[in-house]
């Protein structure tokens, strides 16, 4: 071991640096020696046994470890902190969501009783019952809060044999299609085809003019799903035989190879990669589609995905609310109108497939829609007390699926406020292809003058503003000649809710004669 030979002559800040230069050499031996044990000062670093060198070396002392060990330590405190606020985001308690894909606003702050990370029950998507769950060890305090339950009047599933095309083309004319409808919606479809990707599967965000930019809309199942619903809409299939629409059959043939292997062993159409909030859109749309295609084609080896896409809505309706939102959570109270309309109409799709759907569940769900009605003026709210006419026109289209007839004054009242608000592709406060689909599908089955009123707008609007050169022909612009609610979604998003408005004659089967 060296010692430090202290030379009187030397000025202080030499005799320091002489002594830092021993230390850089000792403290690391002295720090292994604090390791195992050996607390003692060592005696032979020229300090000598007085209080002047001690104080001298532990000065020496406190600088090497700040110099060493402090830099570790901070170092591991921040990397710490990190990751609890990173463990905060991921695991919220309260959490702020959208509406998105097919609703409303956004970012409206939602607060659960819990965090919800995913469905309830095992990995293998089993449940419990929701009767055995509450009659099993539930106390009064631990009851769940249930909505009224009346009964429900029959009501079928939705008719959609008018789109056979033998059949078709007597009962369009007569309702407003035909002729100039049927080369906007065929052009509409050969957009979709060029725009198709080369697996079969359709993105809001694909390789056109006026797509979805944003990833948190990005939802390939959706998009697919909204396609095929274009194409099934107008009566194609994979077996589709019509020289009218044998053109469509292998793209349609595609998307069915792309999206059916999708589904997940829970019954449910969700992709992880997808935003959250879709998660109930999504499924309802691929529900309506598969449903649709059983009854097109017949096809039995389709039933058993369809019952179990199904029964996945089923068990995952709020068992306080009525409803369904964005997650599987049958506990939840949280429920809106916009996804639980979209659930309706798989729902009665299923029912006209022949798949098996409980009573109860539709009359929890017209429990759900008395409470989002807002008073004596036959509009429906989302979640905000201010009724919205989305709501209003999807809310209205439930009730008559779930057995209103036409001869309710409230659904009169209702017909009225929508046509209220009529539709222009040139009004930036108006231009809402959500709901105009819903008012569209809602008039046209409540039929009489006030169908007449709104057929002539919605019709006149959409054919007048198609995109009619260029390879954008056949679609519709997101943002001219107004900016859509929903032009978030591009064009994909537009086309096919236009086509859907303009297939209404023949989509479903009228509910009122």
């Amino acid at each position: 071991m060296s010692k430090i030979i202290i030379n009187p002559n030397l000025q202080r800040k030499q005799i320091r640096q002489e002594r830092r230069n021993v230390f850089a050499e000792e403290t690391n031996l002295y720090l292994l020696r604090l390791l195992r044990g050996d607390s003692a000062l060592p005696g032979t670093l020229g300090f000598g046994n007085t209080v002047a060198g001690y104080r001298d070396l532990q000065l020496e002392l406190a600088t090497a470890i700040r110099q060493r060990v402090l830099p570790w330590f901070w170092s591991i405190t921040l990397h710490i902190v990190i990751l609890l606020l990173l463990l905060s985001i991921v695991i919220p308690v309260i959490r702020f969501e959208q509406i998105d894909i097919l609703s409303g606003w956004a970012n409206i702050p939602v607060q659960h009783d819990h965090p919800i990370l995913g469905p309830l029950g095992d990995d293998n998507g089993n449940v419990p019952n929701v009767v055995d769950a509450v009659d099993n060890g539930a106390t009064s305090d631990d009851e769940i809060a249930r909505p009224e339950v009346l009964p429900v009047h029959h009501s079928p599933g939705l008719d959609i044999s008018g789109r056979d095309p033998h059949l078709r083309a007597a009962r369009q004319v007569a309702g407003g299609g035909g002729g100039q409808t049927d080369e906007a919606v065929i052009a509409g479809l050969r957009w979709l085809v060029r725009v198709q990707e080369p697996n079969g599967a359709w993105h809001f965000s694909g390789n056109f003019p006026h797509r979805a930019h944003r990833r948190d809309r990005e939802d390939a199942l959706a998009a697919t799903a909204m396609a095929l619903l274009a194409f099934q809409g107008f009566g194609i299939t994979v077996d589709s035989r019509h020289p009218l629409l044998i053109e469509f059959v292998l793209p349609v043939r595609r998307a069915w190879d792309w999206l059916l292997p999708r589904q997940n062993p829970d019954g449910s159409f969700h992709s992880p990669l997808a935003p959250r909030q879709h998660t109930f859109y999504t499924h309802a749309l691929c529900t309506i589609a598969l449903c649709e295609l059983l009854i097109m084609t017949g096809d039995e080896s389709l039933r058993e995905p369809a019952q179990r896409a199904i029964d996945y809505l089923v068990r995952n309706q709020s068992v306080r609310r009525g409803g369904w939102r964005y997650l599987p959570d049958r506990w939840s109270d949280q429920s809106d109108v916009s996804v639980t309309g979209w659930v309706v109409l798989a729902l009665k799709s299923g029912e006209a497939a022949g798949l098996h759907v409980p009573p109860e569940t539709y009359n929890r769900v017209m429990g759900f829609l008395d409470e989002m009605m807002v008073g004596d003026q036959y509009k429906y709210r989302y979640e905000e007390p201010t009724p919205r006419m989305t709501m209003t026109a999807q809310a209205l289209f439930c009730r008559m699926l779930l057995g209103w007839q036409r001869d309710n004054p409230q659904l009169l009242g209702g017909v009225r406020v929508l046509l209220g608000n009529l539709p222009s592709m040139t009004d930036h406060f108006s231009r809402d292809s959500y709901y105009w689909f819903f008012a569209t599908q809602t008039l046209y089955h409540y039929g009489s003058d006030e169908w007449l009123t709104w057929n002539t707008m919605i019709r006149e609007e959409l054919l007048r503003h198609q995109e009619r050169f260029g390879a954008e022909a056949g679609s519709w612009n997101p943002e001219r000649p107004a900016q859509d609610t929903w032009q978030m979604y591009g064009r994909l998003y537009t086309t096919c809710m236009s086509l859907y408005m303009l297939q209404v004659y023949y989509r479903h089967e009228r509910l009122f004669p």
